[in-house]
């Protein structure tokens, strides 16, 4: 039973992918078309998606009862990296495809595949193993679930717009500043001190350039969903969270519901915009062969060899962390860490190697193969592993 539940929480997310490619098939779809919508996704639809989990979830509380979500991700991450890092270089790939490589092992699917999966599960008849005492419900199940997930997305979507965002860029040399008689559209606003004036209004002016410049570097640091992540985060964490999300106040009928209607519509047109991509490359000339070698390395770090790290230390935790915190003993959150530390590549990284133009194409046969070939069985195997355990250890 736990297999089926499994294969129809990943055929979710693949049957929204195929109508994707059919509709492509069909022509409303081009690739101009959906090269316009995933840039308007990732300027609007992620950030809202983003700010609506993310503001809702967090608060001083949870960061202190769930300290063993960002622990988990922290070693994941460090794991992840590492491995990748070294698997990459044995099999001697250069410097583009080593960060591509990278970027697929460390950001993994955190909401849509695991978010089907337990909603799945809490109402499957596998459901019973998870029920944490005798006052569970399946609806107290997928909340956890979904609870601990979104929790976990929260570093993952900071990390991943940020330094996976960097990652992903071509990174081609950049011309050599010149000193400050040099033009730009907003330097040139600042009018350098002459030698006649003071040295007060010289420092003034100096810190103006300064912060401009310190501004620059942040903004190109930043991308629309990491803006959204680190406002969330200022919501969640201070009164504003209660002015935007008590529903007794004006603004959560009026503007936070709102936000959490247009956050909705991301995850699908991330995978409609996947379908559309894949039927475009299906329908392309070009076969290259370089791109084999980058896919298959990080198919095999991300759903090969992760699991086999993944699965051995959520256990120990099972083993030897009650001492430490409570979540040790709930099945629910077990599941959710090897369910989350297995899952394929992030789906949404495909939207920055479109805005980047860099490895569009790996990214898409990344995609393909992790989602339409490898992670049924791979997921599957993750599923009933994670829920054998719970049921034997707990």
């Amino acid at each position: 039973m736990e297999l089926i539940d499994s294969v129809q929480a990943i055929f979710q997310v693949m049957t929204i992918v195929l109508l994707g490619y059919l509709l492509t098939r069909k022509g409303y779809f081009t690739m101009d078309k959906q090269k316009w919508l995933s840039k308007l996704n990732m300027v609007f639809f992620t950030p809202c998606l983003l700010f609506s989990n993310i503001a809702s979830i967090i608060s001083l509380e949870k960061l202190l009862a769930f300290w063993p979500i960002p622990a988990f991700y922290l070693v994941f991450a460090i794991i992840s990296f590492s491995a990748s890092q070294i698997t990459s270089r044995l099999v001697g790939l250069n410097a583009p495809y080593r960060r591509f490589v990278l970027a697929c092992v460390m950001f993994s699917n955190t909401n849509s595949l695991p978010i089907a999966i337990i909603s799945s599960l809490a109402v499957s008849e596998a459901g019973n193993i998870l029920f944490w005492d005798t006052d569970d419900t399946e609806v107290s199940v997928a909340a956890r679930g979904i609870s601990y997930t979104l929790f976990f997305a929260i570093f993952g979507n900071l990390i991943r717009w940020s330094y996976g965002y960097s990652l992903l860029q071509k990174h081609e040399p950049k011309a050599k500043a010149s000193s400050l008689s040099e033009t730009s559209p907003l330097l040139a606003t600042f009018p350098f001190p002459s030698i006649a004036q003071s040295r007060a209004q010289s420092l003034t002016r100096s810190l103006k350039t300064n912060a401009y410049l310190f501004a620059r570097k942040v903004d190109n640091f930043m991308s629309p969903p990491l803006y959204a992540a680190v406002l969330a985060l200022i919501v969640g964490l201070s009164p504003l969270k209660g002015f935007l999300y008590d529903k007794d106040s004006f603004m959560y009928p009026s503007f936070t519901k709102a936000i959490e209607t247009c956050g909705r519509a991301s995850v699908p047109i991330i995978l409609t915009c996947l379908g559309s991509q894949l039927a475009c490359i299906s329908e392309s000339q070009h076969h290259s062969h370089a791109v084999r070698k980058p896919v298959f390395t990080a198919i095999s770090v991300r759903l090969l060899l992760m699991p086999l790290f993944v699965i051995p230390i959520v256990i120990a935790f099972v083993l030897y962390g009650s001492r430490w915190s409570t979540l040790a003993s709930d099945p629910v959150f077990i599941v959710m860490m090897i369910v989350l530390g297995c899952t394929p590549t992030a789906i949404n990284l495909v939207q920055i190697t479109q805005v980047n133009d860099f490895c569009e194409e790996e990214m898409l046969r990344m995609l393909f193969w992790s989602y339409g070939v490898i992670c049924i069985p791979v997921c599957t195997f993750t599923v009933f592993t994670a829920l054998s355990v719970v049921d034997k250890l707990l």
